[in-house]
């Protein structure tokens, strides 16, 4: 329970409620004018809808509270998608192809930290060069046309594991294991330090660059685990199946209160950010309404909470890095560290 309280206080308490009463209102207007849309089929059918969405952005989370972002992971989980199936369709077992495509993701992650970090390329620019070199990738792969995996990874597809199905599962363990560490890990708290301001985090004696580094290869890999389960979802490794991904996680995770200048963000915040996307979909879907207002709702949500957003960082005062950075010089105000650390002192 403590735990819990901690993790529901202060700045999420803040994001979280609105997003909640967001969910918990348009569930009810939903269900007032169609019946079963609180049933636990359909919810169960959101969240299943929403797990690959949801572990895309978690992994994106990590990035974005580094103050960097990944506009290639939709694409890349598409690839992923058509790797695994291949390879299977191959010969290969399914635990060799899973391996396979998590050693990628973490390879790819790896060298996008390393270019922005090592040579200062812009992370916006380079990804969406990665955009691009992935969907084509898939295309070749999968010779432009999706490849069947009926018969494989049924364990991920239809799996069930006290009464939950294997994705919610998943998105459920991705979710939990992110929040613990950004919010209970040294790593956690370099992250957002780095992404309040690099420089200062720098002289503070943190490895900003391999914190970066690692942040990709988080966010990749669990790309390629939605991949993995977009593909068993689906039924096939298609090409085409994670475009337009890359935009909703970062939607996703801007609406669960994170900052795209970075230092701020929560694994939590982002699912349910995921959720709520989820439940204006179903909504639309329930309500009859036109499938040419989905694209205009889902682009007004994110308006509405960017603005929501900037209206409260106005209204603090943008109190938020100054915070994080205090907090991070008094966990190290160690010995060991104020001898090390006499340069930014000097400076201040």
């Amino acid at each position: 329970m403590s735990v819990l309280r901690r993790m529901l206080s202060g700045e999420q308490l803040r994001v979280f409620l609105p997003l909640i009463a967001a969910v918990v209102g348009l569930a009810w207007y939903t269900e007032y004018h169609r019946d079963n849309f609180v049933a636990w089929t359909n919810l169960e059918n959101i969240l299943l809808q929403t797990s690959v969405l949801g572990i895309v952005a978690v992994g994106q989370t990590f990035l974005i509270a580094t103050g960097e972002l990944d506009l290639s992971v939709g694409t890349f989980a598409g690839f992923s998608a058509v790797l695994a199936a291949t390879q299977v369709v191959d010969g290969r077992s399914e635990f060799i192809s899973v391996v396979v495509v998590l050693i990628v993701g973490a390879v790819v992650g790896a060298v996008w930290g390393v270019v922005v970090t090592a040579l200062r390329v812009p992370s916006f620019i380079l990804t969406l060069g990665g955009l691009s070199v992935f969907q084509s990738l898939a295309l070749v792969r999968a010779k432009n046309s999706p490849v069947p995996v009926r018969g494989y990874f049924e364990w991920l597809r239809t799996g069930d594991v006290l009464g939950l199905r294997t994705p919610i599962i998943l998105l459920i363990a991705v979710t939990v294991a992110a929040s613990l560490v950004l919010r209970y890990t040294r790593f956690g708290r370099q992250v957002y330090a780095t992404g309040s301001s690099e420089e200062v985090a720098y002289l503070a004696g943190l490895p900003t660059a391999r914190v970066k580094i690692v942040a990709y290869v988080i966010s990749s890999v669990l790309a390629a685990i939605g991949g993995l389960v977009l593909m068993a979802r689906i039924g096939s490794g298609d090409p085409r199946s994670g475009g337009g991904l890359e935009l909703r996680a970062i939607a996703a995770v801007v609406l669960g209160g994170a900052s795209l200048a970075g230092g701020r963000g929560s694994a939590m915040g982002t699912v349910l950010g995921v959720f709520v996307l989820g439940v204006v979909q179903a909504a639309l879907t329930f309500l009859d309404v036109n499938d040419s207002w989905s694209d205009s709702v889902f682009g007004g949500v994110l308006i509405v909470a960017v603005l929501l957003t900037a209206i409260s960082d106005l209204q603090r005062g943008s109190n938020a890095r100054p915070n994080a950075l205090t907090a991070l010089f008094q966990r190290r105000r160690t010995p060991e560290t104020r001898s090390s650390s006499t340069a930014p002192t000097s400076e201040t």
